[in-house]
Parts: structure tokens; sequence; C-alpha cells
């Protein structure tokens, strides 16, 4: 097996980030991060599907599978938790032009990179679910997966370091320095 696509492990990675001011700007630039991540990741499952096509079922071997679960979310809730599901990038930034950011309740970021590696019908699931969930002095990230994968490892850096970026300030409320 590939040391790349990774060995058997429970991962539940969580962050707190309760103390980040959630600005659109950042916000918009990690929901763009994220929606290019799983179209980069969707071109590599592609690549592996088109690579096999030529092969008997047998002899075909996966690294990156397609699952046809593979998604990308954005969920808007508003003070009455009336909810806008945006699908990609360009689907935020309507909602965003349409004013529906404005007294948000809760903004959930869902992106699920699931794929099957291995041979012939010997096929192996590995899960691997971001999300970011945005409520007032409560921000968290949490990284779930069955398998330690550095691509995905690599993902979850990559987002840790966008909320990093992120404007902060310690309240009464959430207090870092403590």
């Amino acid at each position: 097996m590939n040391d790349e696509i990774g060995v058997k492990k429970i991962i539940n990675n969580q962050y707190d980030y309760s103390n980040i001011i959630p600005m659109l700007d950042a916000v918009s630039y990690l929901v763009e991060y994220c929606d290019k991540t799983n179209n980069q990741f969707s071109e590599l499952t592609d690549k592996d599907e088109e690579k096999n096509k030529q092969y008997k079922i047998e002899y075909r071997e996966y690294q990156y599978k397609k699952d046809y679960g593979q998604q990308f979310s954005v969920a808007i809730y508003d003070k009455d938790y009336k909810c806008i599901i945006c699908k990609d990038f360009d689907s935020f930034m309507v909602a965003v032009r349409d004013g529906n950011l404005n007294n948000v309740s809760l903004l959930e970021i869902n992106l699920f990179l699931g794929f099957y590696s291995g041979k012939g019908d010997n096929l192996e699931m590995h899960n691997n679910k971001f999300e970011i969930i945005f409520k007032p002095y409560a921000t968290t990230f949490t990284r779930t997966a069955d398998h330690d994968d550095n691509i995905m490892n690599k993902i979850e850096s990559e987002i840790i370091d966008i909320l990093n970026q992120f404007p902060s300030a310690n309240s009464i409320f959430c207090n870092k320095n403590s």
C-alpha cells in the first residue's frame, strides 16, 4: 500500500477557534479554498478512473477511486434558522451579494473527500470529513478520518493555517490567554 494513501487509523482532530472574528473576506477565502480543494480532488479521482479504464476489473489498481458521496457544501442559517445551502464558491458569493451573510446565527462548511484504494475488487474505503462551524463565540474545526493520509493531512494543515490568519480577540466570553 502506498504510504501517501496511508494506514488505517481513526482520526478525530478538533480545534477551538472561538476567539476568531469571522470577517466576510476571511470566510470567503476559506470557502474558496475548500471549493478548490474539492475540485482538485475530483480531478485526481477522475484521472485515476481514466488510467484504470483500459484494464479488466481484476487488474485495476486504484489510489483514488471516486466515491460518489464526495461533496462540498456551505450551510448558512439566519436568525430564524432558515437555511441556504451553497454547493460551490460561486453560489456562496451569490448568497453574499444577496445579503444572506448578514445576521447569521450559524455557518457550516463541510468537505467530504471519500475515496477507495486497492486492487481489483479488493478496495478499501477512505473517509475524510472536514467541518468548520462558525457560531458566535463557538467556532470549531473538526477533521474525522479512518486513514492517516498525507494528502488529507496537508489539507487539514492548510485549513488550520487559514483559520490562524483570521483576526482574533479575547473577550469575556472567550479568552484564549487564560
